[in-house]
């Protein structure tokens, strides 16, 4: 009798158990991030150095969005007056650099 009690409390025991797996795997990484610099805000304003030349304005961050600013002017000078453009005055700011350019045939 007492076999069959410690049988019966052995299945009980048993029957309660379980197996649990885990499995570890890598945590997935995302995809790396793209940097895209903004590009530069036109200004349009009264340059500090008097320019009998249209003039044109940029605020800008940083060398890579001056040669943007650079670029713009030149296409933007070209396109309306049919000249180059040159840089006549940059003045830090807060908010970035104001650079002004004028259109001169050079």
């Amino acid at each position: 009798m007492k076999t069959a009690i410690v049988l019966a409390a052995a299945a009980v025991a048993l029957a309660g158990c379980t197996f649990k797996s885990t499995t570890v795997q890598p945590a997935r990484t995302p995809p790396p991030a793209t940097v895209v610099e903004p590009a530069p805000v036109i200004v349009y304003q009264q340059p500090a150095v008097a320019s009998p030349y249209p003039t044109i304005a940029y605020t800008v961050m940083g060398d890579s969005q001056f040669n943007q600013a650079a670029v713009a002017a030149a296409n933007w000078c070209n396109t309306n007056h049919r000249t180059g453009a040159q840089l006549i005055d940059r003045r830090r700011t807060t908010a970035g650099d104001v650079v002004t350019f004028a259109c001169t045939a050079s």
